[in-house]
């Protein structure tokens, strides 16, 4: 199996004056190719690497690079540091008394590090409701909502780890195929195991929404496998949120947000308080890397905000390579080549057509399996498509 993908990022300053980034990119493996260099490169806390640029009107920032996609991290051993960060609180991912509370009653009849993370994911699955976009980010929002997205899981997923002493991260990432195909989901860490990967909302996707997945490009697994387990293709921009940004971030002040000749967009709130994107940090760090964290000039605020999500995040592509990229393709032409021949049908009733029809139906159910999309299931469809294929040849014969 091939388990490389080619990623793009652009981000096209259309904004008024200096836009700056700072954009996470891969440490080893491969030098990305870069339209502008970098002005400064740090390593986080969580070891990624960040690199800020400056951009002047209307200059491209242009990223390609090829990365694997992300996988069990083999780490067996933790620094104190490392766990201290990891045990941290923070705005998004906030620990306070009554997190402790529901964490220590989640838990009380676990032992082991690995069985209260267990019930803490059991926890998140059944008593809350995948919903996007929420209103408000945060832990704290999402335990009084019990709505939010991938984010909101977990954060909270975190929050309630790291308040019974498990040390746990947020992933924040993308599916490896397709166009801004933003996710996040956990790790925790156990002494002796390593970093335990966790995704309470696909978890909770696949316990009570099945067929939202049942065409798409993502393999999915039992909603129970999705406790120390993922489909392999998923890539990891950052490895935590709240970053802290080098060089600092200036924020704009909540009196000069609202001094301003035209108020700027909040593209949503932060524990129920808005949060300006763009334009503010958390205590000195980006909320997550995803994987830029941009800075708009403040002659920005005399201009009408634009509601346009590559604005504030740009784009990124990410495509999957080998074989997975050849049955991607088949998938496709074969189920739209399909469609345009059972439309034609409707038409014209023509036996090379139905056998044309049925080839490639058979082709997009083989190409499901190849690349070990619901396998089981479309096994089933691919025979079942075969009797009438037979019929149409026997129709030509």
């Amino acid at each position: 199996m091939n388990n490389k993908v080619d990623i793009q990022y652009t981000y096209h300053n259309s904004n008024k004056g200096l836009t700056n980034l700072w954009v996470s990119l891969p440490i080893d493996k491969t030098n990305p190719s870069l339209t502008l260099k970098p002005e400064k490169t740090s390593i986080d806390a969580g070891k990624s690497m960040i690199s800020y640029f400056t951009l002047k009107e209307n200059e491209h920032l242009k990223i390609h690079y090829s990365e694997d996609v992300y996988k069990k991290d083999e780490q067996r051993e933790i620094s104190q540091e490392e766990k201290k960060y990891y045990l941290r609180t923070g705005v998004l991912v906030q620990i306070d008394p009554e997190i402790i509370r529901l964490g220590e009653s989640i838990t009380a009849d676990a032992t082991t590090s690995m069985d209260k993370a267990k019930l803490l994911f059991y926890y998140l699955v059944e008593n809350f409701k995948y919903n996007y976009p929420p209103k408000s980010r945060g832990a704290k929002s999402f335990l009084q909502s019990k709505k939010g997205d991938c984010g909101e899981y977990s954060f909270l997923f975190s929050s309630l780890c790291r308040s019974i002493g498990i040390p746990c991260r947020t992933l924040v990432g993308s599916w490896a195929n397709g166009k801004l195909q933003a996710h996040v989901w956990n790790e925790f860490f156990v002494e002796e195991i390593g970093w335990v990967p966790v995704d309470c909302s696909m978890a909770y996707m696949q316990r009570y929404k099945k067929l939202q997945f049942l065409f798409s490009n993502i393999r999915t697994l039992a909603w129970e496998e999705y406790f120390g387990n993922t489909e392999s293709q998923r890539v990891v921009f950052s490895k935590d949120v709240e970053i802290m940004l080098n060089p600092p971030y200036k924020n704009i002040t909540d009196q000069e947000i609202e001094e301003a000749n035209l108020k700027p967009l909040s593209p949503f709130e932060i524990n129920e308080k808005p949060f300006y994107w763009g334009y503010q940090s958390l205590n000195g760090t980006a909320p997550y890397i995803q994987p830029a964290y941009i800075q708009f000039d403040k002659i920005n605020l005399n201009s009408k905000p634009i509601k346009d999500g590559k604005r504030y995040l740009g784009s990124w592509e990410i495509k999957e390579t080998g074989y997975q990229r050849f049955f991607y393709k088949l998938k496709i032409f074969s189920f739209y080549t399909f469609i345009t021949c059972f439309l034609i049908n409707f038409i014209v009733n023509n036996s090379v057509i139905d056998v044309v029809r049925n080839v490639f139906i058979i082709l997009t159910g083989i190409s499901f399996i190849a690349r070990k999309e619901r396998t089981i299931l479309f096994c089933i469809l691919t025979v079942l498509f075969f009797l009438p294929l037979l019929s149409s040849l026997s129709k030509l014969l």
